[in-house]
């Protein structure tokens, strides 16, 4: 697990925590502006390092936003850490499962076509007006199609084999028209929690969601 300081500065009394899905960068939230806060981005996930409250026991107030696969990586690594709000984005603390969590065959089909392709973007989604949007490129390199084919291998075993969840989430953003995580599956779960946006299954195209929250 890659975990990479966006900012960081000793006047900064408030953390920003993004759990970013699979396959991802930190390139998913640089254009993101939050002055006046830390922020931590973890990402390509092939083994979980858990995050100890004593390492962030100087800050007020810590904001959590997880993405995808990264709200099940939440679950195991920020059990420890005080939260001031906890956010789901387009997914659910059960990844693979048949009620709550994407469909397997979905995570098959995107290895498949990773390796086949030498790693295009997995997260590229048509829109309405039939053009394409991925997710930004900034500074951080992408990675190879083996390393997301192995990251996915993992993440996927590991959330079939243990999936319970621990943390008490503030609230859950549902793409209405995200085709990684059915929005219908995420909704069972949610229920109460959830809030529905117009988007795909990359939430940060808006970022609003996450300024919004901050203010609360």
């Amino acid at each position: 697990m890659q975990q990479i300081w966006l900012t960081q500065h000793e006047d900064n009394q408030d953390l920003i925590i993004y759990m970013l899905g699979w396959a991802a960068t930190p390139n998913a939230i640089c254009h993101i502006p939050t002055p006046g806060f830390d922020v931590l981005a973890c990402y390509n996930y092939t083994e979980l390092t858990p995050l100890k409250a004593a390492d962030f026991a100087r800050y007020r107030r810590i904001y959590l936003f997880a993405w995808s696969f990264g709200v099940w990586v939440s679950e195991q690594c920020c059990r420890e850490l005080p939260l001031h709000r906890a956010i789901a984005l387009n997914g659910t603390p059960y990844p693979v499962s048949t009620q709550w969590g994407m469909r397997l065959r979905v995570v098959l089909r995107s290895m498949r076509a990773l390796a086949q392709s030498g790693g295009d973007n997995p997260f590229r989604e048509a829109q309405p007006d039939n053009n394409t949007r991925y997710i930004p490129t900034g500074p951080f390199p992408d990675r190879t199609a083996q390393e997301k084919v192995d990251e996915l291998l993992y993440l996927s075993n590991a959330a079939e084999k243990d999936s319970v969840a621990h943390l008490q989430w503030n609230r859950a953003y549902i793409a209405d028209k995200d085709e990684i995580f059915p929005p219908a599956r995420m909704w069972d779960y949610w229920k109460t929690l959830g809030v529905g946006f117009e988007s795909f299954h990359y939430p940060f195209s808006q970022p609003e969601i996450v300024l919004n929250e901050l203010k609360d």
